[in-house]
């Protein structure tokens, strides 16, 4: 027979109910305020984060991924995570996805691989990750921490080629001092050998000993060039400074060379700032204008107009006074011009000599605390130019 129950214990009843709902509520409360504070420190974290299931799509972001990547983030919800990177990494990409899912691990950032990021706008980023691992609800995601790496490894890179040239330049260095050593080492019995070529081409019996003698003596000559150019850029030099008349260092450079400008029917313009004054080495600074010259001659084998000119230029906001060397013989090739300061480069068919006069004037005039520029057009000719601080009183 069914039992019908008390009043008593309907109403003992219902006070169960409603109390089982009150917790509830509160369960349901605590549980809000649990999830928006987690919402909350997700969103303040520096990192951009992402949460990925094991099907690789995405189930939450913050902020700052959405904008790294340049998407809202109701637009990443529920998206392949392969989107967020270029096509050619995609390959295999899901089989490493499942691998990390069997066998889940920390992985902090700065462990050298190399990603890249791919934004909504096409464009990509190189970046950094770290993953871990989380439990949810008995199940797995993994949340990666992401950064945008570019500053980083321009830095990265920009020091990669400052030890590179580092490199190169302490070959250089050494090289520069075995090659001085060895035309020191030449020097003495090159000397010896042209003398007695000399002597050889003034008692010769036929004129075809006389023309051999003479042949020596002419590559004996290139030779002693060439030994005299190297160990002239080698050399440490110890400049002394002095506040020098520019005026007089140019002249004398174009008197040294005026009579081979008249051989070569090279007319000679000069135009000077007489009251420009400069900080300088006298004798090592007429050297450098005296090859500056020299290789312009060589453009102009067949005449031509050589000016030395000397005035001032602002170069950001600083005063320098400007020495401006140009010749109207044939230029050098675009293509070459950033290597007419390199040891022993010579552009083929265009200037002469044993490619050191250039890089021997550049480095005088840096260790003089000058800069040298060069500029050059193949149909208009070539000028370089040399800037020292002006030490004109203001």
């Amino acid at each position: 027979m069914q039992r019908y129950k008390s009043r008593k214990e309907f109403e003992k009843e219902l006070a169960d109910m409603r109390q089982k709902f009150l917790e509830l509520q509160q369960c349901r409360f605590e549980y809000q305020n649990v999830q928006k504070r987690y919402e909350q420190l997700l969103q303040s974290t520096p990192d951009a984060m992402v949460f990925v299931d094991r099907q690789a799509r995405i189930v939450l972001t913050n902020a700052q991924l959405a904008s790294l990547f340049g998407y809202t983030e109701e637009e990443l919800a529920g998206r392949e995570l392969e989107s967020l990177i270029p096509e050619r990494y995609r390959g295999g990409h899901r089989e490493k996805v499942k691998q990390y899912f069997e066998h889940p691990q920390v992985r902090p950032m700065g462990t050298n691989l190399t990603i890249y990021g791919l934004r909504k706008d096409g464009s990509e980023f190189p970046a950094d990750i770290s993953l871990s691992p989380l439990e949810t609800e008995g199940d797995i995601v993994a949340v990666g921490a992401v950064r945008d790496i570019t500053e980083r490894k321009k830095t990265e890179d920009e020091r990669h080629r400052i030890m590179e040239k580092l490199a190169d330049a302490e070959k250089l260095s050494a090289l520069g001092r075995i090659a001085a050593n060895v035309a020191d080492e030449i020097r003495n019995p090159l000397t010896t050998v042209g003398g007695f070529a000399r002597r050889l081409a003034k008692i010769a019996d036929s004129e075809k000993e006389r023309e051999y003698a003479e042949y020596i003596i002419s590559e004996v000559t290139k030779l002693e060039v060439i030994l005299h150019d190297v160990l002239a850029y080698s050399r440490t030099r110890s400049p002394l400074l002095e506040a020098q008349p520019l005026a007089g260092i140019l002249d004398q450079a174009v008197t040294t060379l005026q009579e081979r400008c008249r051989l070569q029917a090279v007319e000679v313009r000069t135009v000077y700032e007489h009251d420009a004054v400069v900080r300088v080495d006298k004798e090592q600074l007429r050297e450098a204008v005296e090859r500056i010259i020299s290789n312009a001659l060589d453009a102009m084998p067949s005449g031509g107009m050589l000016s030395v000119l000397a005035d001032r230029e602002i170069l950001e906001g600083v005063p320098y006074v400007r020495v401006r060397i140009q010749d109207t013989g044939r230029g050098i090739p675009a293509e070459k011009i950033g290597k007419v300061f390199e040891p022993f480069f010579t552009p083929g068919g265009v200037r002469k000599g044993t490619g050191l006069g250039l890089p021997i004037a550049k480095n005088i005039v840096e260790e003089e605390g000058g800069m040298i520029r060069l500029e050059s057009s193949e149909t208009e000719g070539t000028t370089v130019t040399l800037l020292f601080p002006d030490i004109r009183k203001a």
